[in-house]
């Protein structure tokens, strides 16, 4: 009997990463996670019952990062550099905010397991978002944002502008500098 090649939850959140990113929620499969991952499909049984579990799971772990990351940024510069510093980190998780609109937001029938990941999920979004919120009211209250520009539509362009793909062929930290070049500045020369 051949012994099953180990791997971590790590590894299965890479892989998954990797898969919902090339072939989508509807054709990410556990068989493709296993050939991913070289190991049988029955390995990644042990871990998870199905693929909306997997996701679910990993989802929430990246959201944990992201709002850790969050709250590790020194917020001793300028406004403006810590907007940039806000941006930076948005734009280092674009991957986890396109996967999380190829997520169905209607479930089948869900088992207790993924209803308590959607409930942390709402629950670390709802903190990020308001901890963005307050970020930028207070750009706005110290004169660096419009007042007349309502801050869901500024925290909507940010997630938005993170989102759009990549066609001009510029790297991720030249993408991440112009498209924070055009919503802090615009585009016109004045």
């Amino acid at each position: 009997m051949a012994r099953e090649k180990k791997f971590s939850t790590e590894d299965i959140y890479m892989e998954t990463h990797k898969l919902l990113l090339s072939v989508g929620y509807d054709k990410f499969s556990f068989g493709l996670l296993a050939n991913s991952l070289n190991v049988s499909r029955a390995a990644i049984y042990k871990y998870y019952t199905n693929k909306d579990e997997l996701i679910y799971d990993y989802m929430v772990s990246e959201m944990e990062k992201m709002v850790d990351d969050l709250n590790k940024i020194e917020w001793i510069l300028d406004y403006p550099s810590q907007f940039q510093q806000l941006f930076s980190l948005i734009f280092d998780y674009s991957d986890i905010h396109q996967i999380s609109f190829m997520i169905p937001s209607n479930g089948k029938t869900e088992s207790e397991k993924i209803k308590e990941k959607k409930q942390q999920s709402r629950v670390l979004h709802k903190l990020f978002f308001e901890q963005i919120q307050q970020f930028i009211q207070v750009g706005q209250d110290k004169g660096y944002i419009k007042k007349t520009i309502p801050v869901s539509l500024i925290i909507e362009l940010i997630f938005h502008s993170v989102t759009i793909p990549n066609r001009s062929g510029l790297s991720q930290e030249e993408r991440a500098h112009f498209l924070q070049e055009i919503i802090c500045q615009g585009m016109f020369i004045k």
